[in-house]
């Protein structure tokens, strides 16, 4: 997968894509998948905002039930699956414990009652899942069975708990990725590092968009008979920005999830409940709940949520916003002992939010994608803006405005959508286990177990590209760090076929080297020297793009 932004300037498309997160690269794998000719642009680099910064789980709709939302519930199971089913490699079950109290709505039975309706509901959430990656039923744990597996947990009050199942992407940026090669594998253009400045209007219908490339300063200009901007929490700025629309529309949340160092909950995921109600539940049982999640071993701990009326193009996490979060979080589950210094990195983005009154501390979340055919609202023909309401949602948002874009085109001889059954790139393989136990048995002695685990996991049925690279130089076999898996060979595969252009783009996006915290300062000067003979840089560059990084990991402890 190559970067080439002459591509994108000579040739007429149907559809221009801006927007790289996960309902952009949906959206132009999708439109691909059905024959149209696409190019996909963004402005930074793919997930490196709202889809990376989520709590990455892939929710299957349990808390809807409080709603009496069944409709969600099923669409959201449905699109579970979907992500399950394409991506093998990068998601997995996810099994979560709600400790149960007394004999009310917090007791085991409204649990039982609940997992019988979850059930029928959705009973066919398994259907064409590989035996590893199937929703399990719920069911009900004693109290010592939950005490033994949760040991932070309070034992007043305890009775047990409930333990359900989601799912869990393992490396949002990678499943991005992923889906962006399969799009261009499917004869789409993509780049990333380019940022829309204005719309292309004629005869009051888009044709297209300006576009600078952030790297050369080049402007260019993108033909295409329609444009999706599926740009996610920044799309309504970015109309306001190019004179589209007056002002905002949709209120935002900004969602703010803790990398705590230490796994605090094993290999199951704890729901514990917070100081704030939920305003939407029909059969609601009290407070809302946090979620303490196993990741990479670390703990991811979510969300904190707050309403955001600034420019989401400034968005930030004040120190005092992470503090409040951790006192919440002990506050909920006191046998954590949080500190400052238990915080390794700090994910924030913005979401559609739900209409809260000024001031109100009970919020109500968003609960819908948004799929705007602008000429409805008054505005050009041929712009349709796409913001998905949550990670699980994007395939489905991507889906909904493809269909409306063929309208659009008057396209009625396009096949339907596949995206929900198509392996993405890297997911051509029957059986995972199988798949890495062939990769063990090629694995270079130079390379270890565990970083030819990783590199499975990473790069599922590409692999064999990594290690072609590393065969090349023997010194990229080796780990880049004590404490992660990844080697010097990913990051010369992230530049020479995942088009990574800086350092953060590797550290960051292409690797894990980054996800939970700055990586140290040597592994730092190891990853800035490969990219530095990769790319050609000098000193001064590097000296910038190591900076860059520092700047990424802002979080300070102290």
């Amino acid at each position: 997968m190559q970067r080439d932004t002459q591509a994108l300037a000579e040739r007429n498309y149907d559809l221009l894509v801006v927007g790289g997160g996960i309902a952009g690269a949906c959206t132009a794998w999708d439109a691909a998948l059905r024959g149209l000719r696409v190019a996909l642009v963004e402005a930074r680099d793919f997930c490196g905002a709202t889809s990376a910064h989520s709590l990455k789980v892939l929710h299957g709709g349990i808390r809807y039930l409080q709603h009496a939302d069944l409709a969600r519930v099923r669409e959201s199971c449905r699109e579970r699956a979907n992500l399950l089913r394409i991506a093998p490699h990068l998601t997995r079950p996810l099994p979560i414990v709600v400790p149960t109290q007394g004999r009310g709505m917090g007791g085991k039975l409204v649990f039982r009652a609940a997992f019988a309706l979850l059930e029928a509901l959705t009973a066919d959430r398994n259907r064409r899942l590989p035996r590893a990656q199937r929703i399990p039923a719920g069911r009900i744990l004693s109290r010592a069975e939950t005490l033994d597996t949760l040991p932070a947990l309070e034992p007043a009050g305890l009775t047990g708990g409930a333990l359900f199942s989601d799912g869990q992407v393992l490396d949002p940026p990678r499943l991005v990725l992923a889906i962006v090669r399969a799009a261009v594998e499917a004869g789409a253009v993509a780049a990333n590092h380019c940022e829309l400045t204005d719309f292309l209007i004629e005869a009051g219908a888009v044709r297209g968009a300006r576009v600078r490339d952030r790297l050369s300063g080049r402007p260019l200009e993108i033909r295409a008979a329609a444009v999706v901007n599926a740009t996610g929490p920044y799309a309504e700025q970015l109309l306001v920005r190019t004179g589209i629309e007056a002002r905002r529309r949709t209120p935002l949340s900004r969602d703010m999830a803790l990398v705590l160092r230490r796994n605090l909950v094993g290999a199951r995921g704890l729901a514990v409940q917070t100081r704030y109600e939920d305003p939407d539940a029909v059969f609601s049982r009290g407070k809302r709940h946090l979620f303490l999640l196993p990741w990479r071993r670390h703990t991811l701990a979510g969300v904190s949520s707050r309403v955001f009326e600034g420019d989401p193009y400034e968005l930030c996490v004040e120190r005092e916003e992470v503090l409040d979060f951790l006192a919440e979080l002990d506050e909920a589950c006191p046998g954590l002992a949080l500190e400052p210094a238990d915080v390794g990195a700090v994910y924030a983005g913005l979401l559609p939010f739900g209409e809260n009154a000024e001031g109100e501390t009970h919020l109500s979340f968003g609960k819908r994608s948004l799929v705007v055919d602008h000429a409805e609202r008054g505005g050009p023909r041929g712009l349709v803006s796409a913001m998905s309401v949550r990670l699980t949602m994007g395939r489905a948002v991507a889906e909904s405005a493809v269909d409306r874009v063929a309208l659009l085109l008057g396209r009625r001889d396009l096949p339907a959508c596949a995206t929900g059954h198509a392996p993405v790139s890297g997911a051509r393989f029957g059986d995972l286990p199988a798949l890495l136990h062939a990769a063990l048995a090629v694995r270079p002695p130079a390379i270890p177990e565990r970083s030819m685990r990783q590199l499975v996991a990473s790069h599922g049925s590409e692999y064999p590209q990594v290690l072609a690279l590393a065969s090349e130089r023997p010194e990229l076999c080796a780990p880049l760090d004590p404490g992660c898996d990844a080697i010097g060979a990913q990051l010369v595969y992230a530049v020479r076929c995942e088009m990574a252009q800086s350092l953060c783009d590797v550290v960051l996006r292409r690797t894990d080297l980054g996800s939970c915290g700055p990586p140290a300062p040597a592994t730092l000067a190891r990853c800035a020297e490969i990219l530095a003979r990769e790319l050609g840089w000098d000193a001064p560059r590097v000296r910038k793009e190591t900076e860059a990084v520092a700047t990424a990991h802002a979080w300070n402890p102290t």
